[in-house]
């Protein structure tokens, strides 16, 4: 995989798991990166596979719409909250 294409994912593992997929990877002669790539790729690849591409762009669809309507929802909160505010509403005087 060229690295110019690479984009860098991060998340926590407890000790107990780092050191399991450590084992693992090195019993497939793999770096970690290396082993959780492409075991995370294969899963993601048999969801589509068992699932089917439609059915995974319906789900995230519907999934992003909530997500926009929770995320509209919170901004017409604030901006009354802000509008309730004494003294908001106020443009401020930036030069």
């Amino acid at each position: 995989m060229p690295r110019d294409s690479a984009s860098p994912v991060s998340f926590r593992l407890s000790a107990e798991d780092r050191r399991l997929i450590e084992m693992v990877a090195a019993y497939h002669d793999q770096s970690v990166s290396d082993f959780i790539r492409r075991v995370v790729v294969e899963s993601a690849r048999a969801v589509l596979e068992r699932e089917g591409p439609d059915k995974v762009l319906e789900v995230v669809r519907e999934s992003n719409s909530r997500l926009n309507e929770q995320r509209l929802e919170l901004y017409q909160q604030a901006l009354e909250h802000a509008t309730d505010t004494p003294g908001a509403g106020r443009a401020s005087s930036r030069s």
